[in-house]
């Protein structure tokens, strides 16, 4: 994808930071743009409902057993948040460069409405996986090449901007992976109610949410839920909670200044020792070493 790369540095060359790694907005509603100038060993990270694109380097992700390479040839496409472990690989002189488009769910419903049944892929029976690489080419390349290209004007990014940014969401729809959106649009679906509950853990995580209680409350018997959790995220619903409470431990306790123990609180142990021990087993530093993962450096992980 040469065509995005030089759009991509020429961006970089406009922000005055200087750091190895970090994650900014671009001015586009929705959009940010991030940069690693170094290899990044595999980590846990939340990935977040939305697309990941890259111009330059490469990631390769695990989840569930499967793993995801993405390239300057690709971008990950996101249905629902997922806990995810990723390596990245950029260096100095050719830097990973990439963008981040946040998912508006008015958006994907009005496109969705307006396709009907023209969504690439097709809606399927049961329940579809959050997470799908998807080929950069074609129409879907020229809208980021647009999205990119607007990125050096105020004006641009103000008029420009949200209709690029429209068109590659419509157009991710349009593709081979276009259910992993379209799913969530689908009310009904066991992928929908998969996604509520997903918000609810978000939501409450500090809480105690039992299998029981989110399955009640996607209206789903608890083995039905259960297998539908599992296929939507790559993980069991305890196993995503579990990731999810360490994943915002590690956010509080690097960019939030807290200690140990009230990161235990927060984020809803009620032992800060069985806290550090599966901190430590998860990322494998204890918490007060959290300062040392990668991405630590950054303003958010991507």
């Amino acid at each position: 994808m040469a065509v995005l790369a030089p759009l991509l540095r020429a961006h970089r060359a406009t922000l005055s930071s200087r750091a190895p790694t970090g994650v900014v907005e671009t001015g586009v509603p929705g959009v940010s743009f991030f940069w690693i100038d170094h290899d990044t060993p595999r980590s846990p990270l939340l990935y977040d409902t939305g697309l990941v694109i890259l111009g330059q380097g490469r990631k390769v992700g695990h989840l569930g057993g499967r793993e995801f390479r993405y390239d300057a040839d690709s971008c990950l496409v996101l249905g629902v948040p997922v806990p995810f472990e990723c390596a990245s690989f950029g260096r100095p002189d050719a830097p990973l460069l990439g963008l981040r488009i946040d998912l508006d769910l008015a958006l994907v419903h009005r496109l969705v409405a307006r396709c009907g049944d023209r969504i690439g892929g097709g809606a399927q029976e049961g329940p579809v996986a959050g997470v799908a690489p998807l080929a950069m080419d074609g129409p879907l390349l020229a809208a980021v090449v647009r999205l990119a290209g607007c990125l050096g004007d105020p004006l641009d990014r103000e008029l420009v901007g949200p209709a690029a940014t429209e068109e590659v969401v419509y157009r991710v729809l349009r593709s081979a992976r276009g259910e992993v959106l379209a799913a969530l649009a689908r009310h009904q679906s066991a992928h929908a109610r998969v996604a509520s509950a997903l918000e609810r853990i978000h939501a409450a995580y500090a809480s105690e949410l039992p299998v029981e209680a989110l399955a009640r409350e996607a209206g789903m018997g608890v083995s039905s839920f259960h297998r539908a959790f599992k296929a939507v995220t790559g993980e069991t619903p305890l196993q995503y909670l579990k990731k999810v409470r360490l994943l915002k431990a590690k956010n509080l306790l690097v960019f939030g200044g807290h200690q140990v123990e009230e990161t235990a609180y927060a984020v809803g142990y009620a032992s800060p020792s069985q806290f550090s021990r599966e901190f430590k087993r998860y990322f494998a530093v204890p918490p007060s070493q959290a300062h040392t993962l990668p991405y630590s450096d950054a303003l958010q992980p991507v």
